[in-house]
């Protein structure tokens, strides 16, 4: 008597998870379901894995330009050496954040191929299956891990270069691809396509992998519309909109460390002056000291092992990691790392020489003007401002995990 077989359910039935004896994700598709009751029969598990890039422009997207700054005379051509998706943004970096998505659905492998060991960052967390390698050659790389990743048993992987974040049902992408049958799935959103794609190892390991990828977005191929956040790291600005948009509570991830009260976060280390003011939202990072009488206010973020010497307002800004702040100074509307300022409304990038104004954390270059700039300042002048500088202990100070309030 031949089996009659119920048509095939829908993408939402069709997908569940089963985790296996090592605490890891397969994903099981029903291709069929049997009257007799043999609920094995025409099931498949299948294996997922991702590969996610650092360091290179995205070879998939059309839109993968870096807009060009304007520079003051006589200063560098940028602003940050490593990766933009490697610089920490409110405690972590967005890198880090998108292998957290990834290993939050126990993927069998993660893979984390960079252009340069010089861009190996660090993380706050320590996550299962990711294996890091060093490549200069990209594309080959990433066909050896589609390579990999067959032999291991891996069918599938998601492939994602990390200046692009996404925030989107992994699951249901996954899905979608599977229903497509075919090599790649890319996605895209309103303003253009995506670099996070969905491959099949077998079918990928042979093509190039730029021929890969952009053939997915030909006419022919269907694509993955996402409708959730997504951030383009392509521009230092790009860092700043992250920060204020996790600040404004527009995207799933959020800052890291203690939210002491609503709308300020303070990180481990966190030194605030009793008569500092932080206006929400707000993030100070780990070790990072606001001194006396110091402003910190309008969605600005203040990063790891930074200072933000005394009277100085901090307004609608980034201050990444290891940099310090004179005093009596307004930083509004910008990005500053080290010695480095890009003012964002005038898209104008600035090296700042004078370390009384601003310097990386811990620099010790005494700043010593062309004669001809010297102005005569008198010599009682001279011994308040250097007595205003001095680092002196934080006796008013409160730290985070000492206490339980900011002291206002």
């Amino acid at each position: 008597m031949p089996v009659h077989q119920e048509p095939l359910p829908s993408l939402w039935q069709r997908v569940r998870c089963e985790p296996d004896s090592q605490q890891q994700f397969c994903f099981t598709i029903k291709t069929g379901v049997c009257n007799n009751g043999n609920d094995r029969k025409g099931m498949k598990s299948v294996g997922l894995g991702a590969v996610v890039v650092v360091g290179a422009r995205n070879q998939g997207s059309s839109q993968d330009c870096v807009q060009s700054l304007a520079r003051a005379e006589g200063s560098p051509a940028s602003l940050l050496e490593e990766p933009l998706e490697c610089v920490e943004v409110a405690g972590r970096s967005a890198l880090e954040r998108i292998l957290q998505r990834f290993a939050a659905l126990n993927l069998e492998a993660i893979s984390v191929l960079v252009e340069s060991e010089a861009f190996l960052p660090r993380f706050r967390n320590e996550y299962r299956n990711v294996r890091f390698r060093v490549a200069s050659d990209l594309a080959a790389a990433i066909r050896q891990e589609f390579s990999a990743y067959c032999q291991q048993g891996i069918e599938h992987a998601f492939v994602n270069w990390a200046s692009s974040y996404v925030e989107t049902d992994l699951l249901d992408l996954f899905s979608f691809h599977r229903e497509a049958r075919q090599p790649a799935t890319p996605t895209f959103d309103q303003q253009g396509p995506l670099a996070l794609w969905v491959v099949d190892c077998a079918k990928a390991q042979d093509l190039p992998t730029d021929k890969l990828l952009r053939g997915a977005g030909a006419n022919t191929a269907s694509e993955y519309f996402i409708r959730e956040y997504v951030n383009r790291l392509d521009h230092p600005r790009d860092l700043r909109q992250f920060a204020s948009d996790m600040l404004r509570g527009r995207c799933r991830t959020g800052p890291h460390g203690r939210e002491v009260r609503p709308g300020v976060w303070l990180d481990e280390g966190a030194e605030i002056h009793r008569r500092a003011r932080l206006v929400a939202p707000a993030y100070i990072g780990c070790d990072s000291k606001v001194r006396a009488d110091a402003l910190i206010t309008r969605f600005s973020n203040i990063e790891r092992d930074c200072c933000v010497d005394c009277g100085t307002v901090v307004e609608d800004s980034s201050v990444l990691e290891n940099t310090s702040i004179g005093i009596w100074l307004d930083l509004c509307h910008a990005v500053v790392s080290g010695n480095m300022l890009l003012n964002l409304e005038r898209q104008v990038l600035i090296e700042i020489l004078d370390p009384r104004v601003l310097r990386p954390t811990g620099a010790t270059r005494k700043f010593v003007p062309k004669t001809s700039e010297r102005p005569e300042i008198r010599p009682e002048v001279l011994e308040q401002v250097s007595n205003l500088q001095e680092q002196r202990p934080m006796a008013d100070a409160w730290q985070f995990g000492n206490n339980n309030l900011i002291q206002e």
